[in-house]
């Protein structure tokens, strides 16, 4: 009897802490896109300008998991959760630090920052 109502609550138990896991995977949406940009100089990832710059934006954005700067390819890519952000929220950003963003044109402002080597 004892055996029986041990297993009983082992079960339940188990139950119980599988439930929120899969609430938790159900409430994910993650995505990965790939954004056209102009990275114009070949030391991007180590430049504070611009790879930097780039990561760092991109970080503070909630949802954003993963962000990969391709210069040879200029492009961004990045992994998010749908539900909490959006592409267009992403492509603002890149354009607020200087950079263009697919069709969106990077914020002049942010532009002139940019070293030297980072612009066209």
């Amino acid at each position: 009897m004892k055996k029986l109502l041990f297993r009983v609550l082992f079960g339940l138990m188990a139950f119980s802490f599988m439930m929120p896991a899969q609430t938790v995977l159900a409430s994910t949406k993650k995505e990965k896109v790939s954004i056209k940009t102009n990275i114009y100089c070949d030391h991007c990832n180590q430049c504070e300008s611009c790879g930097q710059r780039i990561y760092n934006a991109l970080h503070e954005v909630s949802g954003v998991k993963k962000v990969k700067i391709d210069a040879k390819t200029q492009t961004i890519s990045v992994t998010f959760d749908s539900k909490k952000t959006s592409l267009e929220e992403i492509e603002k950003v890149i354009t607020a630090n200087g950079f263009d963003a697919n069709e969106k044109m990077a914020d002049p402002e942010a532009y002139q920052k940019l070293d030297a080597c980072c612009k066209k």
